[in-house]
Parts: C-alpha cells; sequence; structure tokens
C-alpha cells in the first residue's frame, strides 16, 4: 500500500472548426487505461496522465471487479463514476501526513492555451470517506481541490507548494457523501499553457479541514477526494453541457433525509413491489423488502450509526449512500 499520505475570439483570426467543443483534456473522464488497477498508487495508470509529487495518487476502474480500487466500492469510498467507469482519487489536505503532503495527477493538454483567449473549465468531485477498509477511509473533508494549469511541470513539487491560487478550484466543503460536486467557470490564460494539473494548491490553514465522520470509523488522516470528468474547451458552453452518463444514470427517485437519525423515506418509485436492499459497509444485508406503493419508509432508529448503501430494484447501478446519525 502505498502511503497518502475583453478580448474575443475574431481579434486573432482563429479558426477552431471542428475542434470548438472539443475537450482539451485528454482522457478527461480517465476512461482509457494501460493498465487494469489492482492496488491503490497507481494514478499513472490512467492513459496519458501523470502521477505528480508524491507518485502516489489512486486510479479506480470497474475493469477491477473488488473493493480495494474498483467501482464503486473501494478502500476508500463508495462512488458511482460521474461519467463512464473510472475516476481518479488523492489526498487533498494532511494533518496527519505532513504540510507538505498533497497527491496530484496532470496531463499534456492536445493543444496549448492561447494568451487572452477565454476557456470554459469543469471537473466533478466528490467527497471519500466510509470505505472498504477503515486504514484508506479518511475521517475529513476540506475545500480547494482545482485545476492549474503549467508551461511545464516543475521537476521539484516539495519546493513549489503552495501558490494557493488555481484556475479553478471548489470553495466549499464538501459534506454529501452522496453526490457529485460539479465545479465551473471561465478562464484567460496569460500563457501559452500546455499542462493541466489536478489536486489541492492551497496550504493547510486555507482549506477548512472538518470532520465528516464522528462514527470512527476511518482512521486515514488525511482529506481525500475523488475527480472525474475534467474539461477545459474554446467553446464556453462545453463545460456545463450534461453528458449522456449522466442522464442514463439519473435514478429518478429520492430519498431523504440525509443524515437520518430514525426513518429514511424514498418517493418516486415507478411501482409497487419493487425489491430494495441496505448493505452495510461490509457488504452484509441489513434489511431487504419490497415496496407497497411508489414510496417506502425504513426505520433505522436502531440502527448503529454509520454509513449505508440502499439498493432499489434490481439494476445494479440504482444505489444510493445515507448516513444513519446517533
Amino acid at each position: 500500500m502505498h502511503w497518502k499520505a475583453g478580448l474575443v475570439l475574431g481579434v486573432f483570426g482563429l479558426n477552431m472548426g471542428a475542434g470548438v467543443a472539443q475537450n482539451l483534456v485528454p482522457n478527461g473522464s480517465f476512461e482509457q487505461y494501460d493498465t487494469c488497477p489492482q492496488f491503490t498508487g497507481y494514478g499513472e495508470y490512467a492513459t496519458g496522465w501523470f502521477d505528480l509529487h508524491t507518485n502516489s495518487a489512486d486510479y479506480f476502474n470497474s475493469c477491477n471487479g473488488g473493493t480495494v480500487v474498483g467501482v464503486p466500492f473501494n478502500q476508500f469510498g463508495y462512488q458511482q463514476a460521474a461519467d463512464g467507469e473510472a475516476y481518479m482519487g488523492m489526498a487533498t489536505s494532511s494533518p496527519g501526513g505532513g504540510p507538505w503532503y498533497r497527491e496530484l495527477v496532470g496531463i499534456e493538454l492536445s493543444q496549448p492555451l492561447i494568451p487572452g483567449v477565454p476557456i470554459c473549465l469543469s471537473f466533478k468531485t466528490a467527497m471519500g470517506g466510509f470505505g472498504s477498509w477503515s486504514g484508506n477511509s479518511t475521517p475529513y473533508s476540506c475545500k480547494g481541490i482545482g485545476l492549474k494549469f503549467f508551461t511545464q511541470f516543475p521537476d521539484d513539487w516539495s519546493l513549489y507548494l503552495y501558490p494557493n491560487s488555481a484556475a479553478l478550484s471548489l470553495d466549499v466543503v464538501p459534506t454529501d457523501t452522496a453526490i457529485w460536486y460539479s465545479v465551473s467557470g471561465m478562464y484567460v490564460p496569460d500563457s501559452a499553457y500546455a499542462f493541466i494539473a489536478v489536486g489541492n494548491f492551497f496550504e493547510n490553514a486555507l482549506v477548512d479541514l472538518t470532520l465528516i465522520d464522528s462514527t470512527g470509523y476511518g482512521t486515514f488522516p488525511l482529506a481525500y477526494a475523488f475527480v472525474d470528468d475534467v474539461r477545459a474547451s474554446f467553446d464556453l458552453a462545453y463545460c456545463t453541457t450534461a453528458n449522456g452518463a449522466e442522464e442514463r444514470r439519473s435514478r429518478g427517485w429520492s430519498m431523504y433525509p440525509n443524515p437520518a437519525t430514525t426513518r429514511v423515506q424514498v418517493r418516486g418509485l415507478n411501482e409497487a413491489g419493487t425489491l430494495w436492499r441496505v448493505f452495510d459497509l461490509t457488504g452484509r444485508i441489513v434489511e431487504s423488502g419490497r415496496s407497497t406503493g411508489q414510496g417506502l419508509e425504513i426505520w433505522v432508529g436502531d440502527w448503529a450509526p454509520g454509513e449505508y448503501i440502499l439498493q432499489v430494484g434490481e439494476e445494479h447501478r440504482r444505489f444510493a449512500r445515507f448516513v444513519v446519525s446517533p
């Protein structure tokens, strides 16, 4: 195990042609891979991506059928991919790993940026925690993860950290383990940047480290985040266009409250008799049944505090995560 430790395009006479809606970030959803991951710490297995600084970012892909670096359940958390079957994961702050510690990944753009010409940027991030192994499951979350451009990647990242700036970054602390947070914006480069890096470029004092697992399950002393669907484009509408995978995977029903203390309500089921099951993080079925209408109620008042996984229907992708609080 690795330690986790006011210019317009016409001014420049640009002719982007078919490339207008092109993602400048190759393999931005990490779908292509050179090797199916089997262990933690191999971010470079995603084709084209460099595992920077500590060389210990994690690559997750459903090609791995286990719970170490698989999708959706792995040692760091439970999360379906935002797009496709894969995503990246990395430490984003380090209360227990030294103030220098960050995990970063980066890739060369398909074409350099043009100084003064705006681009759109976006990425999706989800918080880690409540994974299949407590030793790699973080109790913390923080803000700050984002995108930064480079003409060349630094040779010595320990001398570079921290610039306390990014082209785009998450400015809130994620606290909902069930969702992907979408981050988007516009950026006007001041240089012909040819590389993009993903990570947290802000020092610990600026990231609002927050305890999100009060159950004591997670013992990994770092904040951790998943990242997927990284985009950059000269087409300023491209980064906020929903992808087909997101639309296909919309589960079409709602669950509340989350966290829950006494009961979980589910509404919007297609039909009565829908099979449902709740698993704990070991994969054990805690409770199951069939709905009597287009909704159901699950009593959790006497359950142990912690995170659970609800499956509704027999399609393997219709999952949601929820927390039972004391």
